[in-house]
């Protein structure tokens, strides 16, 4: 496992595994903070502002890990810059038709899925989409 692993290292770019290196913290401070918010909001006596800024606070947390990706677009080479970019396009495109999708079969009366449940699984598929992309495209440009 541990061969295995070293590999995975050793294939990463320079810039890729920096990435990785900084989008640690934010992603566990996201997880954290989510795990907060989940549990904040079921107490009654909170005020506005503090709920307010339990929703922000992963927000912050997410353009905290966009930077860092940003970064990483800065620092990564041609190849692998265009690899991320069309990856990016793929998942915004499939992810777009998605929501039209779902926003047409809503307005037709065809199903009834709450707003949440849109909300969740239409970031789930813009992240899904990314991740195939990606895999997809390096497989492409080895």
């Amino acid at each position: 496992m541990n061969a295995l692993l070293a590999r995975y290292r050793d294939s990463l770019s320079p810039a890729l595994r920096r990435y990785y290196r900084a989008s640690l913290w934010p992603s566990l401070l996201f997880i954290a903070l989510a795990v907060l918010h989940k549990w904040a909001i079921r107490l009654p006596g909170l005020t506005l502002p503090v709920r307010l800024a339990l929703v922000l606070a992963p927000v912050l947390c997410m353009a905290w890990l966009f930077a860092c990706y940003l970064r990483f677009l800065r620092d990564c080479d041609e190849l692998e810059r265009r690899i991320e970019l069309d990856a990016l396009a793929w998942a915004a495109g499939s992810g777009l038709l998605a929501s039209l999708v779902a926003v047409f079969l809503l307005d037709a009366g065809v199903v009834a899925w709450p707003a949440r449940q849109v909300a969740g699984v239409s970031g789930l598929l813009l992240v899904g989409g990314y991740g195939l992309a990606r895999m997809l495209l390096r497989r492409r440009y080895p």
